[in-house]
């Protein structure tokens, strides 16, 4: 337990500095995931890529490359009418950019869903409370990373950090399901390489958001909110019995 939460914090100190670059900083979200994993082989031993959720049976791993696709694909055909609607447009994001983001998800999947999960479960007997509980923390943080350490210092709306916590049930049900972050992980970079990556502006004034601007819009619009409350509760299904 004590090594799991040295890794937690380890893992949550070398996570976020690549959001305080400005540009092109793909390459940075690569060397935090190679830092984290690192920090943690270094830590936990043998036993690493199983506490950070990376222990996929092989049975999954083409599943896992198939979900990501079709999410990545649902998101770019859903996009263009979000956008329509919360009355912004994007340019199409570059390559490089969308590697970095599927590090980004890599390691926001390996802090909020293995580490901080596999501490919550020893700790609280019902499997759908630790998933609502960690879906709170994980909206607290982007809350918290959006409103203090942004030089905007933007208070995402109700409805944003709906979204954030209904994606967050939704990525935690998926971990809790299989105890491994491949799900999760397409899921969230499906999702994530397809619209953060990209320039958007705003359409009347074709003045450039910036990423808390961004959420708030996107995230924001009832076209995304309730997907991600329908998401949430479907993936409750994966569930046995005797989790619930």
């Amino acid at each position: 337990m004590k090594r799991q939460l040295m890794a937690l914090v380890l893992a949550a100190a070398l996570m976020p500095w690549p959001l305080f670059l400005t540009q092109g900083k793909w390459w940075a979200f690569v060397l935090a995931a190679v830092a984290i994993v690192m920090a943690l082989r270094l830590l936990l031993g043998p036993q690493w890529a199983n506490v950070a959720g990376l222990d996929l049976p092989p049975r999954h791993v083409l599943l896992v490359v198939l979900a990501f696709a079709g999410v990545a694909t649902a998101s770019q055909l859903l996009l263009p009418l979000v956008y329509e609607s919360a009355g912004v447009k994007a340019n199409a994001p570059g390559i490089e950019e969308q590697v970095g983001f599927l590090f980004q998800a890599l390691n926001e999947e390996i802090l909020f869903r293995a580490l901080l999960i596999g501490l919550l479960i020893p700790l609280v007997r019902s499997v759908p409370l630790v998933s609502l509980g960690a879906a709170c923390l994980f909206t607290g943080a982007h809350f918290l990373l959006y409103r203090f350490s942004n030089p905007m210092h933007v208070a995402l709306s109700t409805a944003s950090l709906a979204t954030l916590f209904f994606a967050g049930v939704a990525m935690n049900n998926l971990y809790l399901a299989f105890r491994h972050i491949g799900f999760s992980w397409a899921l969230h970079a499906g999702w994530n390489v397809v619209w953060l990556p990209a320039a958007i502006f705003d359409a009347a004034t074709n003045q450039r958001l910036n990423e808390p601007q961004v959420f708030e819009r996107v995230l924001g619009s009832p076209l995304i909110v309730a997907p991600a409350g329908a998401m949430a509760i479907l993936t409750f299904m994966f569930f046995r019995r005797g989790d619930l």
